[in-house]
C-alpha cells in the first residue's frame, strides 16, 4: 500500500519530533503527503504510518509533538487531538497503519465555536469534525488499498464541513514560521516586538488560535531542535547547542531535556549511535 499521487513532501527525512529516530526507522515506517489545493489553507500534511512488529514484542513509540492538531484515523484510536504538551506516546503491535490529518497551527480554529486552549492536552470524537463516527471513518479510510485512496477518502470527509479560509491562520504561521528561522527569536516578548505586538495581544492569539502560549512553543521547537541535532550528529558540542537554540547555558538545555525525555542530552546522544 505505498503508491499515492498526491505529492509526498520533498526528501522524507523523519519528523523531528520522533524520540529515538534511527531504531524508529528499521521498524516504522512514516509517509506524508500535501494536502489539495482546497484544505491547504487549514491543513499542513496528511501523514501514514505503517508498522509490521509481526513474529515481534510491542514497542513503544514516544514522539515530541509540533504545536499543530491533529485528526488521526487508527482502530479503535480515532479522535481529533489538540496540541499535547507532554510527550506522546503509543504502543504498537503486530502489523497496522494509521492515519493522520496534521493541521496547520492554528488551522483547527476556524472549525471549532470555541478557542483552541479549550482542546490542549484533550481529544474530542473524529465525528466532531467530519459527522462521521469513527467506526465510519475506519472502514472508509483504512480498508484503501493505496495512500492516494486513502487521503482521497479523508479529504472527503472533511470537505462538505470546510470554513471559509481565515486570515489570522496565516499570520499565526507566519509568525511561527519566524522564530523558526535561524537566528529566529528566542523570547516570546521579543516575537511579539518582531509582530508589532504587545506580549499580551500575542498570549491572546496563540491562546485562541494554536492552544498554547508563545513562550511554550519556543521551548518546544527548541527541544525538538535539541533532539534532533544530537541524534544526527554525534560531534556536536553540548555548549554549543545550548547556545544556538538561545539557552542561557548548557545546565538550562540540560535540565529541560532530562525533564522532557527523562535522560541528559549526553545519555540521549549516546543511545542513537
Amino acid at each position: 500500500m505505498e503508491k499515492c499521487d498526491s505529492p509526498a513532501l520533498d526528501g522524507q527525512p523523519a519528523p523531528r519530533g520522533l524520540i529515538d529516530p534511527r531504531g524508529a526507522a528499521q521498524r516504522v515506517r512514516v509517509r506524508r503527503y500535501v494536502p489539495s489545493a482546497r484544505l491547504r489553507p487549514f491543513v499542513d500534511h496528511h501523514w501514514i504510518i505503517e508498522w509490521d512488529l509481526t513474529g515481534s514484542a510491542e514497542e513503544l513509540q514516544r514522539v515530541i509533538p509540533s504545536p499543530n492538531a491533529h485528526l488521526v484515523i487508527s482502530p479503535g484510536e480515532s479522535a481529533l487531538f489538540g496540541v499535547v504538551r507532554g510527550l506522546e506516546e503509543r504502543w504498537l503491535r503486530g502489523r497496522g497503519i494509521a492515519y493522520g490529518m496534521r493541521f496547520r497551527p492554528g488551522g483547527l480554529r476556524p472549525f471549532l465555536n470555541h478557542p483552541m486552549a479549550v482542546l490542549t492536552d484533550r481529544k474530542l470524537p473524529a465525528e466532531t469534525l467530519t459527522g462521521c463516527g469513527a467506526p465510519v471513518l475506519e472502514a472508509r479510510i483504512l480498508t484503501q488499498d493505496s495512500h492516494e485512496a486513502m487521503i482521497r477518502e479523508a479529504e472527503a470527509c472533511l470537505e462538505p464541513r470546510l470554513p471559509a479560509p481565515d486570515d489570522t491562520v496565516d499570520r499565526v504561521c507566519s509568525i511561527i514560521a519566524a522564530l523558526r528561522q535561524d537566528g529566529g527569536a528566542t523570547r516570546a516578548a521579543t516575537l511579539a516586538r518582531a509582530f508589532g505586538m504587545t506580549p499580551r495581544s500575542l498570549e491572546r492569539l496563540f491562546c485562541e488560535y494554536v492552544g498554547v502560549s508563545p513562550k511554550w512553543v519556543i521551548q518546544r521547537y527548541r527541544l525538538q531542535d535539541a533532539a534532533y541535532l544530537l541524534a544526527s550528529d554525534s560531534r556536536i558540542q553540548l555548549a554549543a547547542l545550548a547556545a544556538d537554540l538561545g539557552y542561557f547555558d548548557q545546565a538550562h538545555l540540560t535540565r529541560d531535556f532530562r525533564r522532557q525525555f527523562g535522560l541528559s542530552p549526553a545519555q540521549y546522544r549516546q543511545s542513537q549511535v
